[in-house]
């Protein structure tokens, strides 16, 4: 679809980068209207291409990541969705391998930029936006689409998906989606389609029977993950898992998930489950694609091994639940060793929950602050770390933070940075010589 140029554009990627970002300025709108608007100016992108949804406090980037990667494996030419991105925006909506060209970017915004500025869309809707035109003008056989906050009101809820996916239920953005586990839930329950199977690994009573609830009043089949299925782990290390499957329809032996800690085995028997039922729908996904998919997936920063000597460990997680199975996970692959955290986290999140989690396993905990107008000061961290008296020290920016701990640390020493997107992301830019911007 052809659009006019706006009257006053931007005149190349690197400001069409700071326009975007500054749409930030408009907020977080839970309404369908403005998404709803956009698509129809541009002819409905997302009409026009299979989709599989995804929604969840926690795991949903990586489901997509690795269902991703089976369908690419399959030979789909499959696209991606997700958010936030870690260092380059272009992260954010892939088409196989490739990130969106910098040209597709400048050439949206520019086209779209008056009536952007018009009606105040927000940053998230024009990226969602920006997504669904991609994989149209791509012709993607199928896209893998993460919601942002929630579903029921998300941008990306405008698709019709093939499946529906619910990874988890955890209190977060409680301002937006309520203050209790089933307000959440319903929130979540919001991507359930009319006649559209849903798969969900969510086992908490009260939020099951909200996704049970809406599955039945929009007769969607419901898959719960955990009935019917197993799995067993044959190995597991920081650089991943070997485990095998069973379900009522199938089993696998001896898969290899690149991706460490045994959540990450419950995410990739989401996804298993997902596959089972896309093959009932007719797409053709062999065994050896499933067996490429899950151990080349390639999702960063989740537990992901910087550095081996001494270990240096990067994860996103950023919020309590997230924090939570981090350090279960570090426990499990590391149950002796005390770990030296750098730790910067956003301001709106439970950080005192997060920080009680990490001190429990905390030698050291450098506190710091990404660069980001959310992010919360180094200073409203250090009374939590005090009072359960682990030694800490405050550097405000990533870039002194991390050359600290790595000069604290022993050779056997074990270093994790995490907290945010925008801690780790920070950290790549500053400390990733192959990071390609």
């Amino acid at each position: 679809m052809v659009l006019p140029k706006s009257s006053n554009p931007v005149t190349n990627y690197e400001e069409t980068l700071i326009y975007l970002y500054n749409l930030e300025r408009f907020g977080i709108k839970l309404d369908l209207s403005n998404i709803t608007a956009i698509l129809n100016r541009l002819g409905n992108p997302h009409l026009r291409f299979p989709s599989i949804h995804i929604a969840g406090t926690n795991g949903k980037g990586s489901v997509a990541a690795v269902l991703h990667s089976i369908l690419c494996e399959s030979g789909y030419k499959a696209g991606l969705y997700t958010s936030p991105h870690l260092v380059n925006f272009r992260e954010r909506i892939r088409v196989g391998q490739e990130l969106i060209e910098e040209d597709f970017i400048f050439d949206f915004v520019l086209q779209l930029k008056d009536e952007i500025d018009k009606n105040g869309y927000t940053f998230f809707e024009v990226t969602t936006a920006m997504a669904f035109e991609y994989f149209a003008s791509q012709k993607v056989d199928v896209a893998v689409v993460e919601t942002g906050l929630g579903g029921r009101l998300d941008a990306t809820n405008m698709i019709t998906p093939l499946i529906s996916v619910i990874t988890n239920v955890g209190k977060e953005h409680t301002k937006q989606l309520g203050d209790s586990i089933p307000q959440i839930a319903f929130e979540k329950a919001g991507i359930i389609k009319k006649g559209i199977p849903t798969i969900t690994a969510v086992n908490q009573p009260e939020a099951l029977e909200v996704i049970r609830s809406v599955c039945t009043k929009r007769n969607s089949e419901l898959l719960q993950v955990q009935e019917g299925t197993s799995y067993t782990v044959l190995d597991s290390s920081i650089y991943g898992s070997k485990f095998s499957f069973s379900s009522n329809s199938s089993s696998y032996e001896n898969l290899e998930l690149n991706l460490a800690g045994e959540h990450q085995l419950l995410n990739a028997t989401t996804c298993l489950i997902s596959i089972q039922k896309l093959k009932e729908l007719d797409w053709k996904v062999e065994e050896q694609a499933i067996r490429d998919g899950l151990k080349k997936v390639n999702w960063r920063a989740r537990l992901e091994v910087f550095e081996k000597k001494p270990l240096v460990i990067l994860d996103v997680a950023h919020n309590p639940a997230g924090t939570k199975t981090l350090i279960h996970a570090l426990n499990q692959l590391f149950p002796e060793r005390r770990i030296i955290f750098v730790f910067g986290v956003m301001e709106d999140k439970d950080y005192p929950l997060m920080l009680k989690e990490i001190c429990a396993k905390a030698k050291f905990i450098v506190l710091t602050k990404p660069d980001y107008k959310r992010a919360a000061e180094p200073e409203s961290l250090k009374e939590v770390v005090g009072q359960a008296g682990i030694p800490y020290q405050i550097l405000p920016q990533v870039k002194e933070a991390y050359p600290f701990a790595l000069d604290k640390a022993k050779w056997e020493d074990i270093i994790c940075i995490t907290g945010s997107h925008f801690t780790v992301g920070e950290f790549l830019t500053w400390f990733d010589p192959h990071l390609k911007v």
